[in-house]
């Protein structure tokens, strides 16, 4: 059985302190919970091409997850890691589209043109409001946290909640479960078996 797993598997089996830290700061991208994640590397980080070198490594087969690499204004680099699947599924929200063609994204949609899209404005040296759809938060929070006039903050919790809760904790709630979910897995079976848990 263990086997027949593995074949899906793109991880490899390491000890490196840092792949086992990202691996978890991701599990909810990995397990499909979270459609995207995005990590900031400083431009005097003197470790940058090390740990870029170790995810390129360590993600290049991978299938489930996807990531981009791009200059943030000159001052960092980051990097978007999603799951295609469910990015896209999120993307294509009928209510999620409607909010971003209507905040200039390209009417035809295609999941390359949204992240092209979003990336490019973050090459700018901004991280746009709409980030929240992307990393999976509902719309009416960042809708709420743009400054839409009927959401009033309700607390922050992961993020800025807006209005009624209920959807907002349920989400954060599914993230915080997944980031449990592989550190357990790590700890008892390792990277290289994560995959098969999804």
């Amino acid at each position: 059985m263990i086997k027949e797993m593995n074949t899906r598997i793109c991880f490899k089996q390491t000890d490196d302190d840092y792949i086992n830290w990202l691996i978890q700061t991701l599990g909810p991208v990995i397990l499909g919970v979270k459609p995207a994640e995005i990590l900031s590397f400083p431009k005097n980080d003197v470790n940058i091409a090390d740990k870029i070198s170790k995810i390129r490594f360590f993600f290049k087969d991978c299938r489930k997850i996807s990531f981009k690499i791009f200059r943030y204004n000159e001052k960092s680099t980051k990097i978007l890691f999603y799951t295609p699947k469910s990015l896209d599924s999120v993307l294509i929200d009928k209510r999620n589209n409607k909010f971003l063609i209507s905040i200039g994204y390209p009417k035809a949609y295609s999941l390359e043109s949204y992240l092209n899209y979003i990336i490019e404005k973050m090459k700018g040296g901004t991280i746009p409001d709409e980030i929240g759809i992307f990393l999976g938060y509902p719309l009416k929070d960042v809708m709420g946290f743009i400054g839409h006039p009927s959401l009033k903050l309700t607390k922050v919790k992961g993020w800025r909640v807006y209005g009624d809760s209920t959807l907002s904790d349920k989400r954060y709630n599914e993230f915080l479960n997944a980031k449990f979910r592989v550190k357990n897995i790590l700890a008892c079976s390792g990277i290289d078996t994560i995959l098969a848990y999804t």
